[in-house]
C-alpha cells in the first residue's frame, strides 16, 4: 500500500505532435519497485509499466479486468488459480512473463532482508505454488476477499521480473529494466523528463502514441498555463480550479470533476512529547475548522470525511463528522496544561492547490486554543521519503493517499509495526489490530463493513486522525482525445487514444 500524496499527477499529450504524449509528474522517482514506491510518480509508473493479474479498468466505475492473467479463479479464497496469457515479453531481453515470475514478485515481500514497505498486504500469503509454465496457485494462510481486491488488483499486485530483479541486485531504483506493455522506459533526465517509447516485443493492443513524457511539474498553475499554451494534453488538477475552468475553459479543452477514494486527514502522531496527553490531541480535532479547510482546498467540491473509507464503499460510517466545538477543545487544552506548547505541522507545499491555505487554517485554529504551530512545507519527495520520516520526529502532518474501494487497503497500515514506515500517528491499540486480522480472512461484506466501522471508530477515539476529506480532482483534457483514467482522476496511459 502506499500513500497518496496531495500534489496532483498530471497526465499530458501535445496535440500538434500526436506521436508524443506528455505526462507531468511531480517528483522524480526513486523506486520504480513495487516493494518501495511512495510518491505519486513512482506510483504511476509502476501501475503503467508493471503487469497485474488484474487491474482496476478506467471508467467512472471501479471495477477491474483481468490484465497479465487469461483466468482467474476465485472461487476458492484461500487458494486462488490463476494461468497466465502466454507471449508476454520481458522488455531488456528477459524472456517470457511466467508463473515464477508470480511467485518470485510476490514472495519477496515476506523477506525480511528486503524490507518491503508493503509487507502488511502480504500478511496473509503463505506461498505460490507454481504448477506449470503460465499456471499457479496463490495459497493464503487464511480465506480472504480483501487480499484480492485491496491487494492483487492494484498497484502492489505487480508483478516484476525474477531474472531482472536478481540482476540488478534484487530490486530496482528509479529505473526498472524489465516491464511489459505497449511503453517501456527509454530515458530518464532527472529532474527534466521520463521518456517511455514503444516496447516492440509487446504483442497486446499498441498504445496510440509513439512516446510518452512524464514532466516533472508540481504547480497546477503551471500546468494550466502549459495547458493554455497548447504544451500539455491532460493535467489532473485540484478541485478547485473546477469552477474557474468549468465556466471558462481553455481552447480545445474539456473539464470533469472526478470524487475519488483517496482520503485527506490530519494525523497527529501520539508518541511525539508534546502530543503524548490524549486532551491534546483531542482538543486538536475539535478545535480545527474542517468546513473552512474544504473551501480553501476543494471549493466545496468535496465533502467532510467521517473515515478513511469513502462514501459509497465498504465500511463507510454514517454518523455525522466531528463537529468544531472551541470551547471544550480550549477546556481540554487548560485540564492539559498545555497553552503555550509548540508543534510542527508537515505537509506537501504547492502554491496552487490549497495545501498552503490549509496549514495556515489549522495553525491559526490552534492558535486559538493556546498551541503555536511551525509551519514545514515539502517538497513531495522529501515529504514521502521514508528515510526522512525515521529520521526525524513526525508530530502533525497533512496526509492524503490513494485510496482503493477496500478500504483495508489504507487500514491495515496502523499497527505497530508500522510506526517506523507508513503509521506516523504511531497508533497503538489492541482491538484496532485484532480487528485488521479479522478483516483480511472475514468473507461476509456485511460483518467487514461492520468491522471497517469499528475500527475508524477506535482512530478517531484515539485522537491520533483528524478526518477531513475525500479528494475531488478536477480534469482536464484536450478534446482531440480520449483521455482514460481511473474514477478518481489517475491516468491509464496505454488506453489514451486519439479521436
Amino acid at each position: 500500500m502506499i500513500a497518496k500524496l496531495s500534489a496532483l499527477v498530471l497526465c499530458l499529450a501535445l496535440p500538434v505532435h500526436a506521436e508524443t504524449l506528455r505526462i507531468a509528474i511531480p517528483s522524480d522517482p526513486a523506486y520504480v519497485d513495487p516493494a518501495y514506491f511512495g510518491s505519486t510518480s513512482e506510483f504511476y509508473l509502476i501501475d503503467n509499466l508493471y503487469p497485474r493479474l488484474a487491474k482496476y479498468a478506467p471508467g467512472d466505475a471501479w471495477k477491474w479486468e483481468l490484465d497479465a492473467a487469461k483466468s482467474v479463479d476465485l472461487s476458492d479464497p484461500q487458494n486462488i488459480k490463476f494461468e497466465l496469457k502466454p507471449g508476454l515479453i520481458w522488455s531488456g531481453g528477459f524472456g517470457e512473463l511466467t508463473a515464477e515470475d508470480v511467485k518470485y514478485s510476490y514472495e519477496r515481500h515476506l523477506n525480511p532482508d528486503l524490507g518491503s514497505g508493503i509487507i502488511a498486504e502480504f500478511k496473509l500469503l503463505d506461498n505460490v505454488e507454481v504448477t506449470g509454465k503460465y499456471t499457479g496457485i496463490i495459497h493464503l494462510k487464511a480465506p480472504s476477499a480483501s487480499f484480492w481486491t485491496a491487494t492483487m488488483v492494484f498497484t502492489t499486485g505487480a508483478i516484476i521480473s525474477k531474472a531482472a530483479a536478481e540482476a540488478a541486485g534484487g530490486y530496482f531504483e528509479a529505473v526498472p529494466t524489465a516491464t511489459i506493455g505497449p511503453y517501456k522506459m527509454k530515458s530518464f533526465e532527472p529532474g527534466m523528463k521520463i521518456v517511455l517509447d514503444r516496447d516492440q516485443g509487446w504483442t497486446g493492443t499498441p498504445g496510440a502514441f509513439d512516446e510518452i513524457e512524464l514532466i516533472p511539474i508540481a504547480d497546477d498553475n503551471g500546468a494550466t498555463i502549459a495547458f493554455e499554451a497548447g504544451e500539455l494534453d491532460f493535467t489532473t488538477l485540484n478541485a478547485l480550479d473546477f469552477d474557474m475552468l468549468s465556466t471558462n475553459p481553455p481552447k480545445g479543452g474539456v473539464v470533469k470533476l472526478a470524487q475519488s477514494v483517496d482520503p485527506f486527514w490530519l494525523g497527529i502522531t501520539e508518541t511525539a512529547p508534546a502530543l503524548q496527553d490524549i486532551r491534546v490531541r483531542q482538543a486538536i480535532q475539535l478545535a480545527v475548522d474542517v468546513p473552512a479547510i474544504l473551501s480553501a482546498k476543494s471549493n466545496g467540491k468535496a465533502v467532510q470525511a467521517t473515515g478513511l473509507a469513502a462514501p459509497g464503499t465498504l465500511g463507510a460510517r454514517t454518523t455525522p463528522p466531528m463537529a468544531r466545538d472551541l470551547e471544550r477543545a480550549k477546556a481540554l487544552i487548560a485540564e492539559a496544561g498545555a497553552e503555550g506548547t509548540t508543534v510542527r505541522l508537515d505537509f506537501v507545499s504547492t502554491a496552487s492547490d490549497g495545501s498552503n491555505a490549509t496549514a495556515q487554517i489549522i495553525q491559526a485554529n490552534l492558535a486559538e486554543i493556546g498551541l503555536v504551530v511551525e509551519l514545514n512545507g515539502q517538497d513531495e519527495g522529501t515529504f514521502w521519503s521514508i528515510d526522512s520520516i525515521r529520521g526525524t520526529d513526525p508530530q502533525l502532518h497533512l496526509k492524503s493517499w490513494f485510496g482503493n474501494p477496500d478500504a483495508l487497503y489504507i487500514m491495515q497500515y496502523f499497527t505497530r509495526e508500522q510506526i517506523k514506515s507508513w503509521n506516523w500517528e504511531a497508533l497503538q491499540n489492541d482491538e484496532y489490530e485484532a480487528l485488521v486480522d479479522q478483516a483480511r480472512t472475514t468473507i461476509d461484506e456485511g460483518a467487514r463493513s461492520n468491522i471497517y466501522q469499528r475500527m475508524q471508530e477506535i482512530m478517531e477515539a484515539s485522537g491520533d486522525f483528524l478526518f477531513i476529506s475525500h479528494e475531488a480532482y478536477t480534469v482536464l483534457s484536450r478534446d482531440t482525445m480520449e483521455a482514460a483514467y481511473l474514477p478518481d482522476g489517475r491516468p491509464v496511459f496505454a488506453v489514451f487514444r486519439l479521436k
